[in-house]
């Protein structure tokens, strides 16, 4: 755990601090190394980039991706001339060997015996003093050598960098899918509130609906009421005329008849 601490606390381009450091390095070496050094903190710069928002990275993703393709590609085509240089080199190098070879190997065709053991001897002879003189003069000073261990430092030096580009490009498309996955999710779930809220609604309007029928049977059970009051209204009525009406006649006919009253 400790060890994944120490990892982590570790800034991502610590590949690439101290990898300059080799030396005796010619000037159109370093103008060279310059120069990818300006181009791998140009791509670091833009791959470590950071928002505070989404948008504001996919704004930034969209807007950089032209940049940083740029700069992959020139950073291959350097790559790529390095490499073809370095192949060169190796060619001409065992060239060079194999042509030093073939002088004592065709003398010791001249043998008088003509045999092949006489033709093996004289080449393994001369195969071990050509070895022993090869690595006599790599031990003093091979400038060829040293070239090449140039051009391989250069390579393996590139080679890191393309990996923690790699890795700098895979971890920026790790965190877009998740960008892109935390988005889906997002719009799944106001979808899905938004489907919650129809259903209130739905649900509301429902008992809109009943309500109103409600009311409506109770207006309609009102208008009942009341016409039978209405109409109950109009029987006392006539009863109460027709009580009057007796009321009055029974009152006259007392008045006519007065010695009636008196017996």
């Amino acid at each position: 755990m400790m060890a994944e601490m120490k990892t982590n606390k570790l800034p991502s381009n610590w590949w690439w601090l101290d990898s300059h450091s080799a030396p005796r390095r010619s000037t159109r070496l370093q103008s060279t190394l310059a120069e990818l050094d300006t181009k791998t903190k140009a791509m670091l710069r833009l791959i470590e980039e950071d928002a505070d928002s989404f948008a504001q990275r996919a704004e930034m993703y969209y807007k950089k991706r032209p940049e940083l393709i740029s700069l992959v590609q020139d950073f291959y085509r350097t790559h790529r001339s390095l490499a073809e240089r370095y192949d060169l080199v190796k060619s001409e190098s065992g060239t060079r060997l194999l042509t030093t070879l073939g002088s004592p190997f065709a003398s010791t065709t001249m043998c008088q015996s003509g045999k092949s053991i006489c033709l093996e001897k004289t080449y393994d002879s001369y195969s071990e003093t050509c070895d022993t003189e090869d690595l006599a003069e790599s031990e003093i000073d091979d400038p060829e050598q040293e070239d090449e261990n140039k051009l391989d430092d250069i390579s393996k030096e590139e080679e890191t960098s393309c990996l923690a580009l790699s890795d700098e490009v895979m971890k920026l498309r790790e965190e877009i899918e998740k960008l892109r996955e935390d988005n889906r999710i997002q719009k799944e779930q106001l979808k899905q509130k938004d489907e919650e809220k129809i259903e209130v609604i739905e649900k509301l309007r429902e008992e809109n609906r009943i309500q109103k029928e409600q009311l409506k049977q109770k207006d309609e059970e009102k208008i009942e009421v009341i016409r039978h009051l209405s109409l109950a209204v109009n029987v006392l009525k006539e009863e109460n005329v027709k009580m009057r009406k007796f009321i009055a006649r029974e009152s006259s006919m007392k008045r006519s008849s007065p010695l009636t009253l008196t017996s």
